[in-house]
């Protein structure tokens, strides 16, 4: 299904329309280009709900720059070219991206927050199983925290899962694939590490450099990649998957 023809998810319950407050509890975890905090919103009527922030460091911070804005690793960038061959860019911007000049890097570092808010927007919409997307913040993303008070949902590569929750885990992760295939978007960096396990349900996350297959050529690929990789970990954990036969059924969603 079109992205356009899609019928939009409500927002969570949890979600109020009402003054609040938002306070950083800390830090959760970091990645290549961006790292996540925790943040409790308190609002007026005395309910609380924890969000999670994720922020996307300076592409060229200045000396003491990244500590004073309160991150705790530098930036190690990715390959993006992959993943940024269906942006709308102008010819001039393309080139900067594709070359990697100063003014490339800061377009990408623009860029990177505004695709995972859209595509976070665009899987939820589709029905896929992932963190709700809340709002745009300066810098990030603000979006739902999967996990409760006392501890955030593992990785799925971290967590200890029975062959029933490894088979539920399978069935979950492909009814969100298919939907976000349908939608026309391939997540484009799917493993055990940017999915998440938490009471029963799996989520997907990390979807910054996720593509369209109507500008991106590379879209095939990359899911074909995101299939074998995740096979590979569910064949771990005694869960047999038909990668050609998975990636055959997708293509056909996808056309």
């Amino acid at each position: 299904m079109h992205p356009s023809l899609a019928r939009p998810r409500p927002a969570p319950p949890w979600l109020l329309d009402e003054p609040y407050d938002d306070r950083p509890l800390g830090t959760l975890k970091t990645g290549k280009e961006a790292e996540v905090f925790v943040v409790e919103r308190r609002y007026a009527g005395g309910s609380s709900v924890l969000l999670a922030h994720k922020r996307y460091r300076p592409r060229r911070p200045g000396k003491g720059e990244l500590r004073a804005l309160g991150f705790a690793h530098s930036t190690a960038y990715r390959n993006t070219s992959a993943y940024s061959a269906g942006w709308y860019l102008s010819s001039r911007d393309r080139r900067a991206v594709e070359t990697h000049t100063d003014h490339g890097q800061d377009l990408v570092h623009r860029m990177w927050p505004v695709q995972e808010l859209a595509m976070l927007q665009r899987a939820w919409d589709a029905g896929a199983s992932v963190p709700y997307p809340v709002e745009r913040t300066a810098d990030g993303v603000l979006m739902e925290f999967i996990g409760d008070v006392d501890r955030a949902a593992p990785r799925l590569a971290n967590a200890r899962l029975s062959r029933a929750d490894a088979s539920s885990a399978w069935q979950q992760l492909l009814g969100s694939v298919r939907a976000l295939v349908a939608a026309g978007v391939v997540h484009g960096d799917l493993s055990a590490y940017n999915l998440l396990w938490w009471n029963g349900r799996m989520v997907l996350i990390d979807l910054p450099q996720a593509v369209e297959f109507i500008t991106n050529a590379d879209a095939p690929d990359l899911l074909h990649r995101d299939v074998a990789n995740v096979a590979a970990w569910f064949a771990r954990h005694g869960i047999e998957v038909d990668v050609e036969a998975v990636f055959a059924e997708l293509l056909a969603l996808a056309f």
